[in-house]
């Protein structure tokens, strides 16, 4: 083998190495690309509400009829999980001690209501 045939058999080894070399690095871009998009453009899903939600009171007159039952059933919302606990939170807010209301006098009603109102 002379030299100029040990040359070419360098020079192809080397050529043949840099081809891979660049694969790789090209296949290494690519793979980080994807993962850098994946990372930066994928959307998490929530439970969450569109809107955030705020707890407001309100004050209503006791009408003939009325009860703790039946005014918390016409306010209670989603976040209240038992009608017990809310009518107990109606009682407290008015500082009652027992379930009588009266007709004629005035509650304090907390319910939860959308923040953009």
């Amino acid at each position: 083998m002379n030299n100029a045939e040990k040359f070419l058999g360098i020079r192809f080894y080397e050529t043949k190495l840099n081809k891979k070399k660049i694969w790789l690095i090209g296949f290494g871009i690519l793979i980080a690309v994807l993962i850098f998009s994946l990372y930066f453009f994928s959307k998490t899903v929530t439970a969450q509400r569109d809107t955030d939600r705020i707890k407001m009171v309100t004050s209503i007159e006791v009408k003939q009829g009325d009860s703790l039952w039946s005014i918390a059933a016409s306010f209670m919302t989603e976040e209240y999980n038992d009608i017990h606990d809310y009518i107990e939170e109606i009682k407290s807010s008015n500082g009652l001690l027992t379930d009588t209301i009266r007709a004629g006098n005035y509650i304090i009603v907390p319910y939860y209501a959308d923040a953009s109102r």
